[in-house]
């Protein structure tokens, strides 16, 4: 399965129209959108990257980021060939996607987040079983660090992952730590920003393969 990932877009209209493009040139089975389509507003461009994804003619998952309003998530709801993977599963390729939008608590306040302590409660029920797990915010230890601050990731999930080990958990949110962790078989995989023109295809099949795709590739 070759799955398109990107996140954080934050209003770009310009990355927008790239990832778009990279969908064509790669011919993916599926677009895996990580949250953060706006920076708080307008909700009206998270509606049109929306509409856009859903033409891309793959199935496509989406969950909100921290900074997309909570109203999104009827947004998400309400447009055809794409699905909000926001505390549920889906099965794709006989593969079970499971997934979980938004962030542990942040500095300053975002419209999408709540406490660690109670952030990974929602998957408890739907990640067993599931081989790809679909993340805004990092796992405590992986794809989370922020220079001068250090690790931002959520505890209560990777208490989660300490029992339940999916092959492969994609996760944005910290823009500065795209790139690829591995701990154990699991692969952590962060794409980048797309506001900055990043982007990620990962291959899961016998094994995780990753390409980090930057500007116009």
């Amino acid at each position: 399965m070759r799955l398109l990932v990107g996140s954080d877009l934050h209003n770009n209209a310009r990355a927008k129209v790239w990832f778009g493009k990279l969908a064509d040139k790669h011919e993916p089975d599926a677009v895996v959108f990580l949250g953060d389509f706006i920076t708080f507003e307008p909700q009206s461009f998270a509606r049109d990257v929306l509409r856009d994804f859903a033409g891309l003619g793959v199935p496509v998952l989406a969950i909100p980021g921290n900074c997309d309003p909570r109203g999104i998530l009827f947004d998400i709801d309400q447009i055809e060939g794409v699905a909000n993977l926001h505390n549920t599963s889906v099965e794709l390729m006989g593969k079970k996607f499971a997934g979980h939008g938004g962030s542990i608590t942040c500095p300053s306040p975002t419209p999408f987040e709540e406490p660690d302590e109670t952030f990974a409660g929602p998957l408890e029920p739907i990640i067993e079983g599931a081989e790809i797990l679909v993340l805004h915010q990092p796992v405590k230890g992986f794809r989370d660090n922020i220079v001068g601050v250090g690790n931002v990731g959520s505890e209560s999930l990777r208490k989660l992952l300490e029992s339940h080990k999916p092959r492969l958990v994609l996760s944005g949110h910290i823009h500065e730590a795209k790139g690829l962790d591995v701990w154990g078989h699991t692969h952590f995989v962060n794409p980048g920003a797309l506001l900055n023109m990043c982007a990620a295809i990962v291959e899961i099949d016998g094994h995780v393969q990753v390409k980090f795709l930057q500007g116009d590739e």
